[in-house]
């Protein structure tokens, strides 16, 4: 096992000593009030320093990551009730995958859409541009084509990925994590067509998110009413009375929930930017401290030991402060 110290500097050593120097400077009267000021000083430039020393029992993080995106790609994700100025859903959705793409760097992506049907787009690869491109381009079912939206659809090709991925990292002897972002409003439009469960999938899932995007105000949809159309023009449609009405498309935070359940990871609403940053803090939390059930493992490593030079810190400044109090109570 390597002998050698490690250290993690918190400010850059050189700027550290340079702010200790100035401490220094502003010099106590007496000299064992210079004294502990000169332990605590070097105590804060060794606790800034952030020691670790080599161990054979340290928690092993593993970071090796496969991302996979399953997005819906309907005409409700058109519905314009996202954030306070009303975007599509699909745009949310858009800067949302790209700051996870941000933060998951070196990680894996692949992507997985559904309308009517599901379409393996984009298998697992490194270069995360091939799957920005892809993203980028969904713009949701025009009308002559939509015809509703069902979690379903996507169900078996989801499951068939998770299970190749997972076998594939099996002949390969690669331990790599498996995070889904499941990204829907939830909505299935034919009463008759009932959530099924997903509840086999989560035994290929270490980690992820589901996440749901509209409002339940609901909002209306601005689609193109041909694949040769250039325009966007509100949905509307004559019902049985010859009336004409413009639908409107209303988050279900209950699918989304069970979906969520089913497969073992959390839901979030996503409505800002605020909810992007903290869904992504979360994950990469969870990541660090080694919560998913393939990312921990002990081995040869190093433990950080700027918890003890933090103790004798705060004593010492415990000490400091109640020499200070004895000496003005003194001076009273």
């Amino acid at each position: 096992m390597n002998l050698d110290l490690a250290i993690n500097p918190v400010i850059p050593w050189p700027v550290m000593a340079g702010i200790c120097v100035v401490l220094l400077i502003l010099k106590r009267k007496g000299w064992l009030n210079f004294l502990r000021q000169l332990v605590i000083v070097i105590l804060l430039f060794m606790i800034n320093l952030r020691i670790a020393v080599p161990s054979d029992s340290v928690t092993v993080v593993k970071r090796d990551v496969d991302v996979l995106f399953v997005v819906d790609n309907t005409i409700s994700m058109l519905a314009e009730d996202y954030g306070v100025r009303n975007k599509r859903r699909i745009d949310g959705v858009k800067s949302d995958i790209a700051e996870i793409i941000d933060s998951f760097e070196g990680a894996r992506f692949a992507l997985i859409t559904f309308t009517d049907s599901a379409n393996y787009l984009v298998p697992y690869t490194s270069e995360f541009s091939l799957v920005t491109q892809a993203v980028n381009e969904l713009n949701g079912q025009t009308k002559s084509y939509g015809s509703g939206t069902s979690l379903n659809v996507v169900l078996k090709t989801f499951e068939d990925n998770l299970e190749a991925n997972a076998e594939s990292m099996e002949e390969e002897d690669d331990d790599r994590m498996q995070l889904v972002f499941f990204i829907s409003d939830g909505e299935i439009t034919d009463e008759k067509d009932k959530l099924e469960s997903f509840e086999d999938l989560s035994e290929y899932i270490d980690g992820g998110a589901v996440l749901g995007y509209g409002s339940d105000k609901g909002g209306e949809m601005r689609v193109k009413y041909s694949a040769t159309s250039e325009e966007y023009e509100l949905l509307t449609y004559y019902d049985d009375h010859y009336n004409l009405i413009t639908p409107k498309s209303y988050i279900d935070e209950k699918n989304l929930n069970a979906v969520a359940d089913d497969l073992g990871i959390d839901y979030y609403h996503m409505d800002s930017d605020k909810d992007t940053e903290k869904m992504i803090d979360e994950m990469l939390s969870k990541i660090e401290n080694g919560d998913f059930s393939k990312s921990r493992e002990t081995g040869e490593g190093y433990d950080e030991i700027y918890w003890i030079f933090a103790l004798a810190l705060a004593g010492f400044l415990l000490i400091d402060f109640i020499y200070y109090r004895l000496f003005f109570g003194k001076e009273r």
